[in-house]
């Protein structure tokens, strides 16, 4: 039996990891019926709430919550930013793909650089997201330039019919995120160009 929301709001506040961790998932197992509470939560949590609120609603991805997910995006907190964005890709919402790009450098995973949140969920959108990904690729941080061709890379490699992907980089100016600048935007030139020719409609 699920404890009251209550309880297991003030557990995802507990000293301890484990019990956080175990709240977080009895949350998010109860699904689109806590929602609510945890919205309502939102306004009042505290730098180590909101997070784990912003996780919850993510992953259960109430369609009722995007407005709440949405007003995340602006949050100081990385992890609440990406959760948002996350949270709205997963709902499918219109907002999803401009939150995702405003937080492509937001929680990045310590274990897998360069990816973070939002290059994965990005990169679940397929060639939908790439026209949205392209302008970073001449972003003025290396670190954003660095994820977006991530993004690029795993979209590209996983559609049939684009060949070795080795091949192609060395093809279209062999791009690198932290490369000389001319060399840099004449390689994104020619990825722009390629985009528009294998994936226009997309």
């Amino acid at each position: 039996m699920m404890e009251s929301i209550e309880t297991l709001l003030a557990d995802l506040q507990d000293a301890d990891f484990n019990v956080r961790a175990l709240a977080l998932a009895e949350i998010v197992e109860a699904g689109r019926a806590v929602a609510p509470a945890l919205v309502a939560a939102l306004p009042d949590a505290d730098a180590t709430l909101k997070p784990q609120l912003a996780q919850a609603l993510a992953e259960i991805a109430e369609p009722g919550s995007a407005d709440a997910l949405a007003g995340l995006v602006d949050n100081q907190d990385e992890r609440v930013r990406a959760f948002g964005a996350l949270g709205l890709a997963r709902i499918g919402d219109p907002r999803a793909q401009a939150a995702l790009i405003r937080t492509i450098d937001d929680f990045a995973d310590v274990l897998c650089a360069p990816y973070t949140l939002s290059t994965y969920a990005l990169i679940d959108q397929g060639p939908a997201a790439l026209r949205a990904v392209l302008p970073l690729l001449d972003a003025a941080s290396p670190d954003t330039r660095a994820h977006a061709f991530v993004v690029v890379h795993d979209i590209v490699s996983a559609q049939p019919g684009t060949g070795n992907w080795q091949a192609l980089w060395r093809q279209l100016g062999s791009y690198a995120p932290d490369g000389p600048e001319p060399q840099r935007r004449a390689a994104t030139r020619q990825w722009a160009d390629w985009i528009g020719e294998h994936f226009g409609g997309a």
